[in-house]
């Protein structure tokens, strides 16, 4: 599976959000629940984050 993650840098939070909603659809569609706390260690390369997926409510309007 491949996600066409960008090989560079990202530029823009534009840009970012593309690029997790890719990896939170990815997630989905391989059967992986993305939501939760997820901690991500980078060994130095910068700084350790915390990140907590939540899954929002529906706001189409249907009942």
């Amino acid at each position: 599976m491949t996600l066409d993650l960008p090989d560079d840098e990202l530029a823009s939070s534009e840009e970012f959000e593309r690029t997790l909603g890719r990896v939170l659809l990815s997630a989905l569609a391989g059967d992986t629940d993305p939501r939760g706390s997820w901690v991500y260690r980078t060994d130095g390369g910068g700084p350790d984050l915390e990140v907590m997926v939540v899954e929002l409510e529906d706001q189409s309007g249907d009942d």
